[in-house]
């Protein structure tokens, strides 16, 4: 619990993050299907969720695909977000190494760390995609089953997405050691992957966490209410949970490297 308390503490620090905070909510309101979610819970008849596998593929892989404007805004809402990575990370690398805290200060990283941005988010996007197919084939294959084996296969779908994560785990200081120490992607992944297995259920921690909150909050929302509230929910759970884990592997790394963290000096 280490790192989520230090990043908790952190992001209380500095509200100069909020900016990317909001980002991050709208592009994740842009890229989930909140609609497919919906149809999804709604779906359920006579002990049997019914909805079609292409809402289950629309719920679970990370691009909203319900019409060509969606699409569209799921492009821009990405390209949001690698910026974002690259400004919260630029951020807080200047606040916690040289007690900078500015939008001047970032400049000089800004673009550098927005091609690492672009490599670790696609990289991701592409990951997430992959794990959203299995677990709509799983979800739609055992939703076809009576209700308790439904829960076994919802159950085997949080199993792997929990796997996911803790494999996340290992490559997770990937992006601040590609940024700090300006190795070659090559390198840093194998420095950065020697470096997080030294702290990995720490930084499992720290991931697992916001994201099942963002998930849980997400889904009760839209069950029970509807896509507009889920909408909403999801937007605010998921964007914080983004800004969470992109400042926590930088908390992370700053740990497991000793650096000295002059933002917690008081002059």
């Amino acid at each position: 619990m280490k790192y989520i308390t230090d990043t908790l503490k952190y992001l209380k620090s500095n509200l100069l993050l909020l900016p990317a905070l909001a980002v991050a909510m709208a592009a994740f309101a842009i890229i989930i299907d909140f609609d497919a979610a919906e149809r999804v819970a709604q779906s359920y008849s006579n002990g049997v969720l019914q909805a079609s596998l292409t809402d289950w593929i629309r719920l679970f892989v990370p691009f909203n695909t319900e019409n060509w404007l969606t699409g569209l805004l799921s492009v821009v809402a990405y390209a949001a977000l690698i910026f974002d990575v690259a400004f919260v990370h630029s951020m807080v690398d200047k606040h916690i190494r040289f007690g900078s805290k500015s939008f001047r200060s970032i400049i000089s990283s800004l673009t550098i760390n927005c091609v690492y941005g672009c490599v670790f988010t696609l990289v991701l996007a592409a990951a997430c995609t992959l794990l959203g197919l299995v677990a709509a084939v799983v979800m739609r294959a055992f939703s076809l089953a009576p209700a308790y084996v439904f829960i076994a296969g919802a159950a085997l779908c949080s199993l792997l997405a929990a796997f996911a994560v803790f494999v996340a785990a290992h490559i997770a200081l990937w992006l601040p050691c590609s940024e700090i120490t300006g190795y070659k992607m090559g390198e840093a992944f194998y420095c950065s992957y020697a470096q997080a297995r030294t702290v990995r259920w720490k930084i499992f921690f720290a991931l697992i966490i916001p994201l099942a909150a963002a998930v849980v909050i997400t889904a009760l929302f839209t069950t029970f209410v509807n896509a507009a509230a889920g909408r909403i929910a999801g937007a605010i759970c998921f964007g914080c949970a983004f800004m969470f884990i992109s400042v926590a592997t930088y908390i992370a790394y700053a740990d497991v490297e000793g650096i000295e963290r002059v933002d917690l000096k008081k002059y």
